[in-house]
């Protein structure tokens, strides 16, 4: 049998991999300790440290925004479902047939 994609379920996955990201983002620092690396290593991720601080609250938005942009194509396709439903299950006559 031939599996069928729907895209609402590709964008589906999508908001909940987004969902996963925001968590990510929003994990704790590994404790990192220049002292146990070394001079080369410690500037570096110090250097990252710094650059992710300032990024992470765009990334985190940035995230949120696909994800609320997901579950409204999701709510417009099952709308769109709804809608179709129910012409069909009416008597088959439009509003302008009167």
């Amino acid at each position: 049998m031939t599996e069928i994609n729907v895209p609402g379920d590709e964008v589906e996955r999508l908001g909940a991999l987004l969902r996963r990201v925001t968590e990510l983002i929003d994990t704790k620092t590994s404790g990192f300790d220049a002292a146990d690396v070394g001079p080369p290593l410690a500037g570096s991720g110090a250097n990252f440290d710094d650059e992710w601080k300032d990024g992470r609250f765009q990334v985190k938005r940035n995230t949120k925004d696909l994800k609320d942009a997901c579950e409204a194509i999701i709510k417009a396709f099952a709308d769109a479902d709804n809608q179709q439903a129910d012409a069909l299950k009416g008597d088959g006559s439009t509003a302008g047939d009167k």
